[in-house]
């Protein structure tokens, strides 16, 4: 077991095309993604599910069932003077498709190639919301985004 943090190990890209099968996108489909990993302070992707109260007045022991989930997705970037490449790609009601590598791909700086593994997360821009101008603060905004489908949490590259 290994313990490591983020900070070059990973591949973060976003497309406005979405892959038919989110399990299994295609190595095309990453090779086209925009990198934005060198834009990301901060991503949080995440899927939750709830358990539904299933009691029975003939048991002391409440059982439960699975219910509904959902996921929420969110990430803090910074702006660019010489190429704005997050912000200008990212505007409100933008729908495409986040990957993110966790661990990094085999590809050139760490993009997932074929038979790697990816997380991918269709999503519709919801809010971009600039950071305050401050004194001796780099400018950041953060992208609050919808998610339309059950994301791919172990997606495998295809051919």
């Amino acid at each position: 077991m290994s313990t490591l943090i983020p900070n070059q190990n990973c591949f973060i890209g976003f497309s406005i095309v979405v892959p038919t099968n989110l399990a299994a996108p295609s190595a095309a489909q990453l090779a086209a993604a925009t990198d934005l990993t060198d834009f990301v302070i901060s991503l949080t992707a995440s899927a939750q599910g709830n358990a539904v109260p299933t009691p029975r007045l003939r048991r002391l022991f409440e059982t439960t069932i699975p219910g509904t989930s959902s996921a929420s997705f969110s990430v803090e970037m910074y702006r660019d003077n010489v190429s704005d490449v997050a912000w200008d790609l990212l505007p409100r009601d933008t729908a495409g498709v986040f990957y993110i590598s966790r661990f990094g791909g085999l590809g050139a700086n760490k993009r997932p190639i074929l038979a790697d593994k990816v997380e991918v997360w269709e999503v519709r821009v919801v809010s971009r919301a600039g950071s305050a101008m401050s004194s001796n603060t780099a400018q950041t905004f953060t992208l609050t985004c919808s998610v339309p489908n059950e994301p791919a949490e172990a997606a495998v590259v295809a051919a």
